[in-house]
């Protein structure tokens, strides 16, 4: 056994991830069960030794999709799901945000309130998304706080909204499933920013909870057995735009080689070096 195979399944172990996790059973009959929330291994963090990073890192299993999660840095480094044919359309209802009791760093909405700057609490695993694929008990976790990022209002509800509909509405649909991870990129040779409260609240209380500064996201999806995937890096400065959603968001593919670089994770490393290399190293030349 590789020594990265001996570290992944002891994460997996240690999550309890040993076997997919199944879609929530009441909105999906038997044969729409085989999509896991993971596809080719958990993302790892490791460093450029190669050892596994793990201060303050923590898997938490969700229903349909799982989040790997930093106390130090307060936000999910990566969060992967996957999306089936709806069964249904709308969005579910939203829930209020929630502290999840399994990490260390205890995040609770008040640290997202009355902050300096027009942030939202960014899901991670999308709402709508988990509704039509899964149904309101699956919308329910997608409110827990470590599902979420700060992210600028404008980049939220524009680009990165149109990069979930996209998935959500035409993806999912002519796709027989697609896996997506999707997270936070962090530059600190820029410095580190986090949430403030403004002004008039300054004496309340709030943990560090840091801004990104861009976000990526990858979608895999399988064709006759074989992998393809799409790999977007978006400056958290990009927001509303006129333009139709797929020339914009072509313009921010990268490869999978270039996310790994500037996030530290490696991704899909249970794959094949046959398929994990062509798949990893290559930006897309379209959108699908």
């Amino acid at each position: 056994m590789s020594r990265r195979w001996a570290i992944g399944l002891a994460v997996l172990a240690a999550a309890g991830l040993c076997v997919a996790l199944l879609p929530v059973a009441d909105l999906s009959p038997a044969d729409r069960t085989n999509c896991g929330p993971v596809f080719g291994g958990i993302p790892l963090a490791v460093d450029p030794t190669g050892a596994l990073t793990t201060d303050g890192f923590v898997v938490l299993p969700s229903r349909v999709f799982v989040v790997g999660y930093d106390n130090v840095r307060m936000d999910p480094l990566w969060v992967s799901y996957c999306v089936i044919a709806p069964v249904q359309s709308g969005s579910g209802r939203s829930r209020p945000w929630k502290t999840d009791a399994r990490t260390t760093a205890r995040v609770s909405d008040d640290d997202f309130k009355y902050t300096e700057g027009d942030y939202d609490r960014g899901h991670m695993a999308p709402k709508a998304a988990m509704y039509r694929s899964y149904g309101q008990a699956a919308v329910d976790d997608t409110y827990t706080l470590t599902n979420a990022c700060p992210q600028r209002h404008a980049f939220n509800d524009g680009v990165w909204g149109d990069l979930e509909d996209l998935v959500r509405d035409e993806y999912c649909v002519g796709c027989d499933e697609v896996w997506v991870v999707c997270g936070p990129v962090f530059d600190d040779s820029n410095g580190r920013a986090f949430l403030a409260k403004e002004n008039a609240h300054a004496d309340l209380p709030q943990k560090p909870v840091e801004i990104p500064d861009a976000f990526y996201c990858i979608l895999v999806d399988l064709v006759d057995g074989s992998p393809r995937a799409l790999a977007f890096l978006i400056d958290h400065s990009e927001g509303y735009s006129k333009e139709d959603a797929k020339p914009r968001l072509s313009r921010f593919l990268v490869s999978i080689d270039r996310l790994e670089q500037l996030t530290g994770l490696d991704y899909f490393w249970s794959l094949d070096d046959a398929i994990e290399s062509p798949l990893e190293s290559t930006a897309a030349a379209r959108m699908w």
